[in-house]
């Protein structure tokens, strides 16, 4: 019986310090980019095949990541993983096409690597659709070659593989936050994560993995969600105190707009892609990618 109580009191105070010091150890490891201990991941609304853990930064305003002692908690750089759960059996060929940017063999010698995640951006956040869009490798680029279609990397012609499926019977709905989306029959590794549901993107999009949502995943993409976004609409005031003056300076700042864009587009001018609707305003780097099964 004493054995009994000793072993009850041991208990006790083990469960008092589990509680007292698992929030502590989740921020600690929160604030250092780390899975929080006590985090529960989001089960998947399909099985998993494969789960990567893909480690991001998000820069200062400025678009800085340095070491500075002058950083407020509105501006410093975010640390943090987002673990991604891949559906096989659900989209097969799109998991495989994924995987390729993932097992890519990092050799600091190489002057001409094969494009990998690890060397990737998110660059846009559609306020339309809530589709948080990543995968952008810079470099990377289709390019027209002998009457078809390749992908073009430095000095490196890679075919280009649509992501498509065979099967769309198992095909998933776009109905919850987190979900790992591409677009249909695109052949660039560009993928979206949903920031809230919407159905719609059925017509268009294939699900086919799952961020499995801990606190640095929810951290990221609450981080994404606030960063501010450059608007091809010109800033308006209240709509109710608009005037007739105020609406033909808006129509004509739309076609003067639209003039120069498409004037800048057919003399060549590249500059004008890397500016369009919903780009973020923060670098949303991704600097490593591990395959954990």
């Amino acid at each position: 019986k004493d054995d009994d109580d000793q072993q009850l009191r041991f208990d006790m105070a083990v469960n008092r310090r589990t509680a007292i010091m698992a929030p502590l150890l989740s921020t600690i490891a929160l604030s250092q980019g780390l899975p929080s201990i006590a985090a529960a991941e989001q089960e998947a609304i399909a099985p998993i095949t494969h789960k990567v853990v893909m480690d991001v930064r998000i820069s200062r305003s400025d678009g800085t990541f340095y070491v500075r002692d002058d950083d407020t908690p509105e501006n410093e750089v975010f640390y943090g993983k987002l673990t991604l759960g891949l559906f096989g059996t659900v989209a097969p060929n799109n998991v495989q096409q994924f995987l390729n940017y993932v097992n890519v063999t990092y050799l600091p010698l190489d002057d001409n690597p094969l494009p990998s995640y690890a060397r990737s951006s998110f660059v846009s956040l559609d306020q339309s659709t809530g589709v948080l869009m990543g995968g952008s490798i810079p470099g990377l680029e289709l390019s027209s070659i002998g009457g078809g279609t390749a992908l073009k990397y430095g000095g490196r012609i890679l075919p280009a593989s649509l992501w498509s499926e065979m099967s769309t019977t198992n095909r998933l709905s776009h109905t919850t936050k987190g979900l790992l989306t591409h677009r249909l029959l695109d052949a660039t590794p560009a993928f979206g994560i949903t920031t809230r549901s919407n159905p719609e993107l059925d017509a268009s999009n294939l699900v086919f993995g799952q961020v499995l949502l801990d606190d640095s995943s929810r951290a990221f993409l609450a981080r994404c969600d606030d960063i501010p976004t450059y608007s091809m609409e010109r800033p308006m005031g209240d709509p109710r105190e608009e005037t007739a003056i105020d609406y033909a300076a808006s129509a004509l700042f739309k076609s003067q707009r639209d003039f120069f864009r498409g004037a800048a587009k057919s003399l060549g001018d590249t500059r004008i892609s890397k500016v369009y609707e919903g780009k973020l305003l923060r670098r949303v780097e991704v600097t490593k990618m591990d395959l954990l099964f």
